[in-house]
């Protein structure tokens, strides 16, 4: 072999060993930057200024990286600000694809239809059992019309069933206008209570409705004969005429009752607090209505500690409490002797006072609602006796506008006790607590 073919075959070799490094190990470089981005790995891309034609394509590949640092940055933002808005929502918010399955929930849902375990990746029926909703789903993936509904369910309670009502909205995810929606938002608002209220001022107007219908048709039935001529028949026209001023009176108890609960209920009641002697508003309440009782063949047992005589009240409206409980107490007795039993004493800084009858009691199924307006246990009994139906709410208002409590223990066939607590000293209601009864 000749000189200049070993110099030949040197520089061959030499050339090939450049190639290699200028190309081939480059190339590794940038096969291992691609890996790690493919991989989710985004750091900065370090490669070092090349000739050639791998000088463009690292570039290019550098470019890729800080585009996806960028993207993924983005995404990082937007998915903590959705989390931020939905764990912050109030309502429920379900977020399903196009076969209906969910893939986000917020922590609102959970609570309100009190899920034991994920609903993500199960369809809506699937989660929520309900016809109504599913077909809403439905039928906003095909059209992309959003739709409120209302549906309403219920869930087992400790008496029966309680019911749930719910205003929902679904919407489409839209990639652009006019096309087919990929998924569906569907939000959740819970009305249960604005339904619960209309449904307490629909029985509330009709209670009232019928509570003056009764003494108006009687007062204007008697009208209408004494003009058609009995007005001559003295004895007669005495005795209607002694009937239409027992419902006038009536009509007129009523209507203050109601004056008097729709102030406590939907005001600030501007109670007069002072340091009153309780023992004395009550034997001033049972000197006034004396005569009651003892028509009633009836006696009132008060036993009165000394040390909770004094406390921070509103001495018009506890002398209400005490004359609405008393009055109760003997309207609906049924015992030959009405025996109506009253103890206070302290406990703790509060005073409890206690009404307790020897009456018929009241049945455990009307007992939770007994303070609610116009409820009657016994209620033919109770209007022949003269009851607006409104005493026991009024007594409960006035309790708690003195940011004490109230509540009943009774017995059928036993009796019934009013056990009452309040505060010996004034305490700072900012704001009268609503009873909606």
């Amino acid at each position: 072999m000749t000189l200049w073919t070993i110099l030949l075959i040197g520089c061959a070799v030499a050339a090939a060993l450049l190639a290699y490094f200028r190309i081939i190990v480059p190339l590794s470089q940038l096969r291992a930057v691609l890996r790690r981005l493919a991989r989710g790995d985004f750091r900065p891309v370090l490669l070092g200024s090349r000739k050639g034609v791998l000088r463009e394509a690292s570039g290019d590949v550098r470019r890729i990286s800080e585009l996806l640092q960028q993207l993924d940055q983005q995404i990082t933002d937007e998915g903590f600000s959705l989390k931020a808005i939905l764990a912050s929502m109030v309502e429920g918010v379900v977020i399903t694809d196009r076969a209906q399955r969910v893939r986000l929930v917020n922590e609102s849902l959970g609570r309100m239809f009190e899920l034991t375990q994920s609903p993500v990746d199960r369809t809506v029926m699937e989660v929520f059992f309900n016809h109504e909703l599913q077909q809403a789903v439905e039928r906003t993936l095909f059209d992309g019309i959003p739709r409120k509904i209302e549906i309403s369910l219920r869930k087992p309670a400790t008496e029966g069933y309680l019911s749930k009502h719910l205003e929902v909205y679904a919407c489409g995810l839209n990639p652009r206008p006019k096309a087919r929606p990929l998924g569906t938002v569907i939000v959740f608002h819970d009305i249960t209570a604005v339904k619960n209220l209309e449904a307490v001022r629909r029985e509330f107007v009709a209670n009232v409705s019928h509570e003056f219908r009764t003494p108006l048709s009687i007062i204007t039935g008697y009208i209408e004969t004494l003009l058609d001529g009995a007005v001559e028949d003295r004895a007669t026209t005495e005795a209607w005429l002694r009937v239409m001023a027992k419902n006038g009176r009536r009509l007129t108890l009523l209507i203050e009752d109601l004056l008097t609960l729709s102030h406590l209920e939907y005001r600030s009641p501007e109670l007069d607090f002072q340091k009153v002697n309780l023992h004395e508003l009550l034997e001033r309440v049972i000197e006034r209505i004396t005569p009651a009782i003892l028509e009633r063949q009836g006696r009132v047992v008060v036993e009165w500690n000394p040390a909770a005589a004094w406390a921070d009240a509103d001495s018009r409206r506890i002398e209400q409490i005490f004359e609405n409980l008393l009055e109760n107490a003997i309207r609906h007795a049924v015992a030959q002797e009405v025996v109506v039993t009253i103890k206070a004493q302290p406990v703790g800084e509060e005073i409890e006072i206690v009404f307790s009858d020897n009456g018929p009691g009241i049945p455990y199924g009307d007992q939770p609602h007994i303070f609610e307006r116009f409820y009657r246990v016994h209620k033919d009994r109770s209007r022949r006796a003269g009851g607006t139906g409104l005493g026991l709410a009024i007594v409960k208002h006035i309790v708690l506008a003195h940011g004490g409590t109230i509540v009943v223990e009774s017995v059928p066939g036993q009796g019934a006790a009013f056990k009452i607590r309040l505060p010996a000293v004034k305490k700072n209601i900012l704001a009268n607590p609503r009873l909606d009864v």
